[in-house]
């Protein structure tokens, strides 16, 4: 990589991580938003392509994004509006963020009318998700099982791994090759090199995981020197039946349980976002499944 790619590469990392911040980056932000545009749109191509619509499929979800998109519009000016139920839940939250700036008790009276217009914000969200939900579920009507069975799976990324596995994680083929390299190290290299492999392969490790996530790190790098010296230890013809089988022990290591997704839920994010409106259109006029 060029050092003038690897700067560029750099500037959108901090852009990324600072972009809210806009005005400690003034202009900027303009190559944030563009940034994000793009990617955005790459993302939903990915899933595009790889749910493989047929034209009327398309046009349907066109129309429910635009509803969609109207939906939000609808719901923001509502609760924008100079309405006298807007301005009584601004002024209770006023009164409640001062009253806890100057350290005062909140009296019973306050409590109560914090409730009622958190109930009244509630209830005005609530409204719109039923109506945002009921469109996803107008969607999900229309496809195909195994469109459902994409969506379900489907992970946002730059690059699909391969036609119709829009943004699954990939497969354990680079696992493989690396045990492979490591039963290939003479004897001496492998117990020098040991504990800086172990290592190396925690630092990806904690990489990936969640923010908190505490790691017992030497419990971890005995397990992960013992793991290397049995896939050694194993002749050619055992490493080669069992290998997937040990690569995904290794993968699922430090894997978080996947929850139970409703589908519809990855509708409302995907396919009723209004990014995704022009793409599909731009799909009609050329012709391109």
């Amino acid at each position: 990589m060029s050092k003038r790619v690897f700067l560029i590469l750099l500037i959108l990392g901090v852009l990324l991580v600072f972009g809210s911040t806009k005005a400690a980056l003034g202009e900027s932000t303009k190559y944030v938003d563009e940034f994000r545009e793009i990617t955005t749109q790459i993302k939903l191509l990915n899933l595009i392509n790889g749910l493989e619509l047929d034209r009327e499929q398309m046009r349907f979800i066109i129309d429910k994004a635009e509803e969609a998109k109207q939906l939000k519009a609808d719901f923001l000016a509502s609760v924008n509006e100079d309405s006298p139920e807007a301005t009584e839940v601004l002024q209770t939250l006023q009164e409640l963020r001062d009253k806890l700036l100057r350290g005062e008790n909140i009296s019973d009276d306050l409590k109560e009318q914090v409730h009622r217009a958190s109930g009244m914000v509630e209830e005005a969200r609530m409204e719109y998700q039923n109506e945002i939900t009921q469109l996803a579920l107008e969607i999900k009507e229309i496809l195909e099982p195994h469109q459902l069975y994409t969506l379900e799976h489907y992970v946002p990324c730059l690059i699909a791994p391969k036609p119709g596995a829009a943004g699954q994680a990939g497969g354990t083929e680079g696992i493989v090759r690396q045990l492979t390299r490591l039963r290939e190290m003479p004897e001496a290299a492998f117990e020098d090199r040991k504990e800086k492999i172990a290592q190396r392969v925690i630092e990806h490790m904690k990489r990936h995981l969640p923010k908190g996530y505490m790691l017992d790190e030497e419990a971890e790098k005995e397990w992960l020197i013992a793991f290397a010296e049995e896939v050694r230890s194993l002749s050619e013809a055992d490493f080669a039946l069992k290998k997937t089988e040990l690569a995904e022990e290794l993968k699922s290591r430090h894997a978080l349980p996947k929850l139970p997704i409703d589908v519809s839920v990855k509708i409302e994010r995907f396919l009723l976002n209004p990014e995704i409106i022009p793409l599909l259109e731009s799909k009609l006029a050329s012709g391109t499944p």
